[in-house]
This record gives structure tokens, C-alpha cells and sequence, in this order.
């Protein structure tokens, strides 16, 4: 029988595991799943993410899929059992041509920030302050245009720069904001030194206009980093040809960066 592809869509709580990729010794949300599909089917075979999220990360959207040379039905894979800190959202078939990451078009990731009284459990608690988040914005708006952004990206052994932003929303609340982002790729640490300095530039520790110069440098990363358990990733967008769940994107339209020049 020929090979059949499935996609999972999965949502995780990040602090128990040491991120997606599997890791010799180590409690892996990639671990836990290939774990519970051997289980569950009776043999061993490899799953694959669309992102590979760090240590504490979360996820409301993740995608992982295999392949097998049976039929599997989606409703036994919903109710698979999988550790407490593991949901699976969706199941589906795919296309044989799916892959978790490599059809993936773009991601979105959403940070968290809280204040004063705001509820830090899953947020970067900034302490007892009022945040300038216009500055913020501004510092945002000096990423319009750049071709790339490499300097946001900490060291890594790959080399390719980071894409620009597609879209971001900063939204606010009374004592917290959260950061939406939208982009083709992602490089290690991005979304969190993205954080991490614009929190500096909302507690005026830094200019807005230093962003857009950390952003241009090159690679590594000599900014703040903004801690893992304020991230979580939102979503994984495919091609509608090829996309398994069809998704709908958050909202970003309201500040969408333009294409670079």
C-alpha cells in the first residue's frame, strides 16, 4: 500500500517539556508525540513540526505530520492519548506532498507582556510600571522596508538571515499587551529578542530608533532577550491547495508591514 500522509494540530503547554526537537535525555514535545503514536499504532515512525519552539514555548497551533502505509480514521487520532500538557486540536489527511514544515508558507507567534497587577503566568512581567508602547510602535515601524532582518536572530549553525515581518499588531489591554507576528521564517531567538527589545524601548531604556539598527546589524543578536514562557506559537499557514485544516489567520491587517523595497 502506498504511503499516506496525516497532519495533527496541537496545542502544548511549554513549561514541562525542553521544546519541540527531540533530545537524547530530554522531555521533548516531538518525543512525547512519535511516544504516544507508536503506542497507539504499533510501530515507530518519525513525526515532523512546522516549527521547532524552545524550551518553555507554547502553542495554540502547532502542525505535525507523518506518514504510513495504512488508513488511518482522523477520529482515532483526536482521541489519542497523549501527556496532560499536549492537546490535539485536528486531524486530518493530507496531500502525500504535505510536510509540517517544509509547505508552510508563514508562521504567526503572539507575546505576551503584563504590569502592575496584570496576570504574569504566561507574560513577561515588566513590574510595577506604565509601559510607553507608542515607542514601541515606532520602533516597529523602522522594520518597514528592511529586505531582511538578521541582526534579531541569535547565533545558530544556520546562516540564512530572517525575513522581514509580514504583519504585527501590538494590542493593549489595562495592565497587559500582547505582540502578533507574522513572517515566513522565523530564526532561533527571533520573536523573543523582538520582545525583549521592544520592552526596553517601552520601559525607555532604549530608543525606538535602536531596533531598526539592532535589526540591520549582523548576526548574533546583542539585545535583550524576553523570556520563553511569554511565547506562544498561533499558527502554521499552508498553501489552501495544500493546507489540511484551512485555518483562519488572526487579524493583523490593522498595522501590515509593506514588502520590502
Amino acid at each position: 500500500m502506498e504511503r499516506r500522509t496525516y497532519a495533527l494540530r496541537i496545542g502544548y503547554d511549554g513549561a514541562i517539556f525542553r521544546g519541540w526537537q527531540r533530545q537524547p535525555g530530554e522531555r521533548t514535545v516531538q518525543q512525547a508525540l512519535e511516544d504516544a503514536l507508536a503506542v497507539s499504532l504499533g510501530e515507530p515512525f518519525p513525526v515532523h513540526g512546522a516549527a521547532r519552539t524552545d524550551a518553555g514555548v507554547h502553542a495554540e497551533g502547532q502542525v505535525a505530520s507523518f506518514s504510513i502505509r495504512r488508513s488511518l480514521p482522523a477520529a482515532d487520532l483526536l482521541t489519542m492519548s497523549v501527556p496532560s500538557a499536549i492537546r490535539i486540536l485536528g486531524a486530518a489527511e493530507a496531500g502525500q506532498s504535505f510536510h509540517a514544515r517544509a509547505s508552510a508558507i508563514s508562521k504567526c507567534y503572539r507575546y505576551r507582556y503584563a504590569w502592575n497587577d496584570g496576570e504574569g503566568h504566561r507574560a513577561f512581567h515588566l513590574g510595577r510600571c506604565t509601559p510607553d508602547w507608542d515607542r514601541a510602535r515606532l520602533a516597529l515601524d523602522g522594520l518597514r522596508g528592511l529586505p531582511h532582518l538578521a541582526g534579531l536572530a541569535s547565533p545558530a549553525a544556520g546562516r540564512k538571515p530572517a525575513p522581514p515581518l509580514e504583519a504585527w499588531s501590538l494590542r493593549l489591554g489595562d495592565s497587559s499587551a500582547e505582540l502578533v507576528v507574522r513572517a515566513r521564517a522565523f530564526r532561533k531567538h527571533e520573536v523573543r529578542n523582538l520582545a525583549g527589545h521592544l520592552a526596553a524601548v517601552a520601559l525607555r531604556l532604549a530608543s525606538p530608533e535602536s531596533l531598526g539598527a539592532l535589526a540591520r546589524g549582523p548576526r548574533p543578536w546583542h539585545g535583550a532577550t524576553a523570556p520563553a514562557h511569554g511565547l506562544t506559537l498561533v499558527e502554521v499557514i499552508y498553501p489552501d491547495k495544500l493546507d489540511p485544516f484551512r485555518p483562519t489567520s488572526p487579524d493583523l491587517s490593522a498595522e501590515r508591514a509593506p514588502p520590502p523595497h
